[in-house]
């Protein structure tokens, strides 16, 4: 409808309107969509300065808008009738120019909004920033900080819940270290990796004041004293080894006491080195253990078994022969002194006759040889050996685990897990496999041929023992729980593989189960207690079996580290925990087999998936609570036993018996008395001379091949010829003849 065809008064109205005002009619939606921007621009802004990580809108959003509004400018234009439907067309026109507009402030509003979001996450970082500093800081102060070397997740979970911060080592979220601190701190929420990563990289200049690591890592961070799990001692007395746990128990006899401390272990030997002593002990104490094996062997058979007059290949001498070693043995038992401890070497006719029995004897262990002899001999040196065993049994009570084959175990000093381990019953082999691995420094260890089987089968019982050192005090905890670890196979002497005789579960897990097994054992080869206490009462054992087995476990492991305290680095708040074997014999007695330093504590089946989590929450419970307050509960560690190694100068009330180191040094020898340099010639004054420089050359190791040098130049130098004498260490010239001098 154009002006003309308007009605009178309406056109007139807009003919009196002005042009400027005419024109707005046009121009005024455009402007109500910037005011409407501006305002929104407005208001987002404020909301991104409120919140912490803002979403810009999307031009999806903003077209909607703009469709919304366009589209209620159109139903708004149409209530005002054909006029004001004509000039919004004109407005449709002019839309080009609108969107141009538009664009413009929605240019504005992004790159406004793009500001606001960098702001607000900057402010974010900062923040975070503050309160991983000031979590840092308090870590620091109150001594919270804690490096976990391995998979030790149960270690990690128990220290955060204390309130402790992680410092990781360099292995650990290797890829997330290797972030910078912005972008970790983008990423980082409450509990995530990214938090962990980052709460590190600020601890980093801190020292951590509980550390788990392996035994071969060198020790950080030794001034401030933290937390470590590990104790540290000489290889001779280190019990966690082979080769220690022999000098454990060469010590331990002199810290004896009844119901308290005591060893039970298997007779071991060092044939890995070059001690010809301790290898004359061990070849004296297989010929000895094989005249038991033969006594016993004549017991465990009927005598028609054993004889055969006609056709008999074996004299009764050896039955002589093996008695009257045996009557030796329980008269040194009797009355021992230090002539009879000490190995004589055997004479010609001793050698001879000893190796006849030997090979006699191995004839009717191995061969089933028969005797020579009438039923009724026979009948008497079976009561004969029925007395003599009776009699060193009783003296000697390890006699008891062994039985009628003479079964050694050959263990690598320094190796776990069962590497290289063998079984051997002949004397040659064993001399011949230890010369022949020098390099592994192999233990002989007395095999338990009678131990205590369930379901004819052979099993080793796991125990824990956590050490840990305080300000003054060494104190031995004892786990109360303990699980069984059962071989796959049926026990058998005939057959000496691994399979049946080692009940490692990193060897046992090789096999399979024999299909012929007890059905009532597990599958997964292992019990817990209470399943093991379920079957004592089943076979009819006493009802205090448990308790005298679980006290034998703590005198065995009071004595082994007893024995060890001499060679042990007594540092504050060192602590370990400790994976100890032990086996039963036929009467449940506990027989220390060995002690590891890093037991396993995977959960390899149901029942170390129990066992292994509780018992690194206890350890953590003894080690860091109970530093802070005395009577926080332990867990299922008992305190075992308990060693004051406080040196007082001033004895108090609490301590009756201090430990004092007083007294007046002395001077064994104040100078070394040579009587030929009494004599004031040249000679004595040059040797004087030779004597002094070598007393003074601190800085110069003074070994035996330098004093053959030595003496070798000085005897070439003055023309007599030098004696032949072996020098020893403590020899510092040779010996020369004083009528030279």
């Amino acid at each position: 409808m154009t002006p003309k065809d308007q009605p009178p008064t309406q056109r007139r109205s807009t003919i009196s309107m002005p042009a400027t005002k005419r024109r707005s009619w046009y121009y005024n939606p455009a402007s109500k969509i910037r005011s409407i921007i501006k305002n929104l621009d407005a208001e987002l802004g404020q909301l991104c300065s409120q919140c912490s990580v803002p979403n810009p809108p999307s031009s999806s959003n903003i077209n909607v808008s703009m469709h919304n509004i366009t589209s209620g400018a159109t139903v708004a234009a149409g209530g005002l009738g054909s006029e004001a439907i004509t000039r919004h067309k004109g407005m449709i026109s002019n839309q080009n120019s609108i969107n141009k507009l538009l664009a413009r402030a929605q240019s504005k509003s992004t790159s406004g909004l793009t500001t606001t979001i960098s702001l607000a996450s900057d402010a974010q970082k900062r923040q975070l920033r503050n309160v991983y500093r000031t979590r840092v800081i308090n870590a620091y102060r109150n001594r919270k900080i804690f490096t976990v070397y391995g998979n030790y997740n149960t270690v990690r979970r128990a220290l955060v819940s204390r309130g402790w911060l992680e410092k990781l080592p360099a292995s650990r979220y290797a890829a997330l270290q290797s972030m910078s601190e912005d972008i970790l701190l983008e990423n980082a929420r409450r509990g995530n990796d990214h938090e962990t990563v980052v709460i590190s990289k600020m601890i980093n200049q801190f020292p951590a004041f509980f550390i788990w690591q392996s035994k071969a890592q060198r020790d950080l961070f030794a001034d401030v004293r933290p937390f470590r799990n590990r104790v540290r001692r000489s290889q001779s007395l280190d019990f966690s080894t082979k080769v220690g746990l022999v000098g454990c128990a060469e010590q331990e006899r002199w810290f004896r006491e009844d119901g308290v401390c005591g060893m039970s272990y298997p007779r071991f030997y060092r044939l890995g080195g070059k001690n010809e002593e301790e290898r004359k002990a061990f070849i004296e104490d297989y010929q000895q253990t094989q005249a038991r094996s033969l006594l016993r062997y004549i017991l465990e058979h009927k005598p028609d078994e054993l004889i055969d007059i006609d056709n008999g290949t074996i004299a009764s001498s050896n039955l002589d022969f093996a008695l009257t070693k045996v009557k030796r043995m329980v008269e040194q038992a009797q009355h021992k002194s230090l002539d009879d401890a000490r190995v004589k070497p055997p004479t010609a006719a001793e050698f001879v006759e000893s190796q006849t029995f030997m090979l006699q004897s191995a004839e009717v262990l191995k061969s089933k040889a028969k005797y020579r002899v009438t039923q009724n001999i026979m009948t008497e040196y079976a009561r004969l050996a029925t007395e003599y065993l009776e009699q060193i049994e009783a003296l000697c009570p390890d006699y008891r685990w062994d039985g009628c084959r003479n079964l050694w175990i050959l263990k690598p000093g320094y190796q776990s897990r069962g590497i290289g381990i063998v079984i051997r019953n002949s004397l040659n082999d064993i001399l011949q496999w230890t010369s022949n691995n020098q390099n592994k420094k192999y233990i002989v260890q007395k095999y338990i041929e009678r131990p205590f089987l369930v379901y004819r089968t052979k099993f080793d019982i796991r125990q824990y023992m956590l050490l840990t050192v305080g300000e003054c005090k060494v104190t031995v905890w004892v786990y109360r729980d303990c699980y069984l670890r059962f071989s796959s196979q049926e026990f058998t002497m005939d057959d000496l593989r691994e399979s049946i005789h080692l009940t490692n579960n990193s060897v046992q897990k090789r096999y399979k189960n024999k299909l012929n097994r007890d059905p009532r054992l597990p599958k997964h080869n292992m019990w817990s207690l209470e399943q093991f206490k379920t079957h004592l009462r089943h076979v009819g054992a006493p009802d205090e079996t448990w308790s005298k087995i679980y006290n034998g476990f703590k005198q065995n492991l009071v004595a082994v580290v007893m024995a060890s305290l001499d060679k042990t680095e007594l540092v504050k708040n060192a602590f370990e925990l400790y994976g100890c074997d032990f086996m039963l014999d036929e009467h449940y007695n506990p027989i220390l087999i060995e002690i590891n330093a890093t037991p396993d504590l995977t959960p390899s089946t149901a029942v170390t998936a129990r066992i292994c989590p509780h018992a690194v929450k206890d350890c953590i419970r003894v080690v860091v609570d109970l530093a802070k307050n005395p009577s926080a509960p332990t867990g299922q560690f008992e305190r075992a036993f308990e060693v004051n190694y406080t040196i007082n100068k001033n004895a108090d009330v609490q301590h009756p018996h201090p430990l004092e180191l007083n007294g007046k040094q002395m001077t064994i020898v104040e100078k070394i008395p040579f009587p030929m340099l009494t004599k004031n010639n040249n000679r004595t004054r040059m040797l004087r001379k030779i004597l002094h420089n070598v007393k003074v050359s601190a800085g110069h190791k003074l070994t035996s091949t330098n004093r053959k040098k030595r003496a070798l130049r000085y005897s070439s130098a003055k023309g007599f010829p030098l004696p032949k004498r072996k020098m020893g260490n403590n020899c510092i010239f040779p010996k020369m003849p004083r009528q030279q001098i």
